[in-house]
Order: structure tokens, then C-alpha cells, then sequence
């Protein structure tokens, strides 16, 4: 039995669904139809009018009257009154394609009481989509969809049964829950994995920083490596480059009478001794104040000595104090003599032998510092040098280190140790002794010739730095008397100081000016050197005083 009608309109694209329960359902453009359609649209239908009327009958909805303004169709057939209106029937009409209305119907059947058995013939629309449609017919919000879900959510949960929805519970707590532990279990991963990522940098940091440390090691030790084969290989190194730049300096002084300037002589009984060996003309200290005079018919009475220099450039020559100005202060000759006569010393002659040159050159001093065993002597004219190297001094160039003198670095000393005696020691035996009886009997004579064989050569010693003093440098390579004035080598190929004397009680304890304190007596002998950066010196404004050197020190 039908209890309502559900009207489904489409018109000029428009659809709307209406809900209607009279028992008389007037359809049309007029202001009291139950279902009113605009005038607009339908305009082939012209003014107010009822387009269809339905009436309720025996429980069915049946055509009770039409406007014939409007040819209307039932189902594609022409409409006729008293035509019943079946669950989706079509009643459409219209003047062209675009006006055409349409109307569709779904009879609302109210539920029976009772239950029949089997399968019903007619279609059976659930109540709360009934009741949806009444309350969106009744509603001026015609929200349908949002009225139909909610009806049909709340029907649905009104008919699960309270098991079912027990197990849906369950079964979402589980969902929640497992979600819930896999989320922390992966939270609980994730900082596992942060803290093992943070101990992983950690010992990455840790062996980075342990290999840093073994590339300083072994940097170290390459550096140890290095400084052990530039050492071993330092000496051949400067022999080949600077070793003709070491010359062998060869001196007379004699003595003169004071007031007269006379030079003391041997007596004429003596004539016939060597000038060479005056020890051997001196019979005892009884007989030294008679021995020398001004007087006598005898030759001059020399002392002839010798020591080591080197060049700087420019023709200067850098070599000890008692070498260039004051010999008779380092030998116990002229003490003997010095106490015995009236005289005072004087240098005669004084001259320079480079290897590979068959003649000396004379030299002028300079400069001599009084407190240190410095002196400056020069050859005139410089050009006269030729190829003669140039020494490299440690100080001299902005690129020498600074550091060069520490204890335990290794030093070369190149000099003439023991003079000619231990050139003729390095010839053939029989060149030496022919060399040493022709020429031996004077000093200056033999040097002179060994340089005219140019055999003249420096000898070189290593060793390593053992102490620093003040104005000192304390070392253990080997040397000699002959050796004083010879140039210290550093590790880096500089001359770091000049040899001037041996501590006598202590072997290969050698001792040398630093370098840096012939720099100021170099300049006011006017040397000249783009390269220099002779910094001032607190030893340079000292030059002046006088000081003996230590008793313990021997110079040579």
C-alpha cells in the first residue's frame, strides 16, 4: 500500500527530488500545487495551471486529470486518466528537447505487520530511507546526500549487533595498538640507529685522529731520514760548492825595537840557523835576552804562522783576530821572545792561498773586533778573485732559518788543520819528502809551493752542536792549530759561526763565534750585498772593549 510518492523531476537540466503523501498530488505552476513548477520552465504551457493531478486509490496512486496544453506521455505512451502509477514510471512532455520536463515516480509503501513468507513480488523500500526522504522533503536545507548518509550510518550501526561491533572494536584497538608499538618500535630503532651512528663518528674521529698522529710520526721520522742523509751528504755537498772559497792564510810577523822601529835580528854567530825553526836558534830562556838585536849583522828574525779564512764576496775575507792582526797572542814564541826582548811584535807579511790557485794574495785588514776573535781583511783588487765562491752566511738572505744554531744539529768545519804538514801527509810518500827538503826550511816558502802544485786543499770534519753559549757555539767536530778562522757549516749549507779555539781539557770541544757578529764589522769594511739583512747587534757597539779570552781556551 502505497503511503507516499517519491517525485524525481528533471527540467531544462534541472533535477530535484520531492517526497509528496496527500492523497491528492497536483503538479503544475500554480501557487497551490503540491509540487509547484516555476512558469519559466515551462513556457509552451502559458500561465498558471495544473499540469497533472494524481489521486490516491485502494492504495495505489493513479492519474486523476491533465492539462492537454502539454502533450504528456505515460512511459512513452499518450497519459490516461485513471492510469496507475507503478514504481518508476515516466511521465515527460515538453515542447522541444531542452523544455522537456520529466517527471519519475517511486510509490512509498508503508511496511505490513505482518511478515509473509517467501519472496515479494514488489520492491520493498527500507523505513529510514523513507523517513530521510520525509525529513528532506521537510527540511528547507535539501541537503539530500548529507540527510541520507547520516540516516544510513545510523541505521547501520542501529542494526550491527553489539558482537559485531564488540570485534570491531577489538579489531581497531589492535589496529590502533599495533600501529602505536610500531611506531615506537620504529622510534626505538631510529635512536638506536642515531646512537650507533654517534659511536660510529665517534671512533671515525678517534681513527682519523690516530692517523694524523702516525702522519706526523712518520713525518717525523722522514724528517729524521732526511736530516741524517743531508748530513751524511752535506759535507761532499759543501766541499764541491764552497770548498775552493776556503782560503789558507799565511803570515810573518817580526819584532821591532821600540822607539826606533829597528828589526830585531839574529846575531851574525847565527846566521847560518833557519828563520823557519827560531826554536831551534834559541838555545834556552837564559840566552834570549841576548839573542835577538837591532844590531846584529844576522837576518831579521821572522816568526812565520798559519790559519784559515774565507770568502764573503767582494774580495773579504772573514778569519779570527789572532789570525789577521794579533798572531803572536795564540804562540808561545812570541810569549818567549815577547818577555825576553825589547820589541814589539809586527805583521811582515800576510797572504791568502785558494785551492786551485798557484799564487797567495795579499791582504789588508779591515775590521777587528776586540771582544770577539773577529776580523776583517779584504783583497785588492776583488776582480782579481775571478771564480772564487762566494760562502753563504747564515742571516745574510730573508730566506735563512732562523733556528739554524741548536744543540744536536750537525755542523761541517772546513779549514787547514796542521797546516802544510798535513797536505804533504796526503801526498805520495816520496813527493812529500822531495817537497819537505827542498822547501822545508821555511814555512812560507813550503806553502807557497804546495799552492803552486795546487794541492792545497780544506779538509772537512763533522759533528754535531753541543752546547750554545751567549757568543759561543760548542761543538765536537774535529780541528787543529791551523784551523783557526775556518768556516762552521750549518744543516743548511750556511756558515753558522768562525772556529777560534779548543777546550783544551775536554776532546773535540771546539769552539766558534756565531756568524751573526762578523755582520756589523762586515758592513763598516764597507762589504756590500743585495741579499743582506744585517739586523743590529748588541755585539757590534761592544767591538771596542777589550777582553782576553778564557784561560781554559786555547786558540789555533
Amino acid at each position: 500500500m502505497a503511503s507516499g510518492l517519491v517525485v524525481h523531476i528533471e527540467v531544462a537540466g534541472e533535477r530535484h527530488t520531492e517526497l509528496l503523501t496527500h492523497e491528492r498530488i497536483r503538479i503544475g505552476t500554480r501557487e497551490d500545487c503540491d509540487l509547484r513548477l516555476r512558469p519559466e520552465a515551462l513556457p509552451a504551457a502559458g500561465g498558471d495551471l495544473v499540469l497533472l493531478e494524481l489521486a490516491r486509490a485502494n492504495g495505489h496512486y493513479r492519474v486523476a486529470d491533465f492539462t492537454p496544453a502539454l502533450p504528456l506521455s505515460h512511459n512513452g505512451l499518450p497519459i490516461a486518466r485513471g492510469a496507475s502509477v507503478e514504481d518508476g514510471d515516466r511521465v515527460s512532455g515538453g515542447a522541444d528537447e531542452q523544455q522537456t520536463l520529466t517527471l519519475q515516480f517511486f510509490p512509498v509503501e508503508a511496511p505490513s505487520a505482518i511478515a509473509t513468507a517467501g519472496r515479494r513480488a514488489e520492491p520493498f523500500v527500507a523505513p529510514f530511507i523513507e523517513h530521510a526522504a520525509m525529513e528532506a522533503a521537510a527540511t528547507a536545507r535539501r541537503d539530500d546526500a548529507k540527510v541520507f548518509l547520516r540516516e544510513f550510518t545510523r541505521e547501520l550501526v542501529r542494526e550491527i549487533s553489539w558482537s559485531t561491533k564488540i570485534i570491531t572494536l577489538l579489531i581497531a584497538v589492535a589496529l590502533v595498538g599495533g600501529m602505536l608499538y610500531f611506531g615506537f618500535a620504529a622510534f626505538d630503532e631510529l635512536k638506536r640507529s642515531r646512537r650507533r651512528l654517534e659511536e660510529q663518528n665517534a671512533q671515525i674521529a678517534l681513527l682519523n685522529q690516530q692517523v694524523r698522529e702516525s702522519q706526523n710520526q712518520f713525518a717525523g721520522v722522514r724528517q729524521t731520514n732526511e736530516d741524517i742523509i743531508n748530513s751524511l751528504s752535506l759535507a761532499p755537498k759543501l766541499r764541491g760548492e764552497y770548498g775552493n772559497g776556503v782560503c789558507l792564510i799565511s803570515g810573518l810577523y817580526i819584532f821591532v825595537e821600540a822607539g826606533t822601529g829597528r828589526p830585531l835580528r839574529y846575531p851574525g854567530s847565527q846566521a847560518a840557523a833557519s828563520p823557519a825553526d827560531p826554536a831551534a836558534v834559541v838555545p834556552d830562556a837564559e840566552q834570549e835576552t841576548t839573542f835577538l838585536t837591532p844590531d846584529g849583522d844576522g837576518p831579521v828574525a821572522e816568526f812565520p804562522y798559519v790559519g784559515t779564512g774565507f770568502h764573503v764576496g767582494g774580495g773579504y775575507i772573514v778569519t779570527n783576530r789572532h789570525v789577521a792582526s794579533e798572531p803572536w797572542s795564540a804562540d808561545e814564541r812570541a810569549m818567549v821572545f815577547g818577555s825576553a826582548v825589547a820589541g814589539r811584535p809586527r805583521i811582515s807579511k800576510l797572504l791568502a792561498y785558494f785551492p786551485e790557485r798557484s799564487q797567495g794574495f795579499p791582504l789588508k785588514v779591515r775590521q777587528v773586533s776586540q771582544r770577539d776573535d773577529l776580523a776583517v781583511a779584504q783583497i785588492e783588487p776583488a776582480e782579481s778573485l775571478g771564480s772564487i765562491p762566494t760562502l753563504p752566511l747564515e742571516g745574510e738572505g730573508p730566506a735563512s732559518p732562523t733556528a739554524a744554531a741548536t744543540v744536536g744539529k750537525p755542523v761541517v768545519l772546513m779549514g787547514y788543520p796542521s797546516g802544510p804538514d798535513r797536505i804533504l801527509a796526503s801526498l805520495p810518500d816520496e813527493q812529500a819528502t822531495e817537497i819537505k827538503q827542498r822547501y822545508g826550511a821555511s814555512l812560507d816558502v813550503l806553502v807557497s809551493r804546495l799552492a803552486e802544485l795546487k794541492v792545497l786543499k780544506p779538509l772537512l770534519t763533522q759533528g754535531h752542536i753541543t752546547d750554545l753559549e751567549t757568543r759561543r757555539i760548542v761543538y765536537d767536530a774535529r780541528t787543529g792549530q791551523g784551523g783557526s778562522g775556518a768556516p762552521l757549516f750549518g744543516p743548511s749549507g750556511r756558515v753558522i759561526g768562525v772556529n777560534f779555539a779548543v777546550f783544551v781539557e775536554i776532546a773535540d770541544a771546539n769552539f766558534a763565534v756565531p756568524i751573526r757578529y762578523a755582520l756589523p764589522l762586515l758592513e763598516r769594511a764597507g762589504w756590500k750585498n743585495p741579499a743582506a739583512q744585517a739586523a743590529p747587534d748588541a755585539a757590534g757597539k761592544d767591538d771596542q772593549k777589550e777582553t782576553k779570552p778564557a784561560e781554559a781556551a786555547k786558540p789555533r
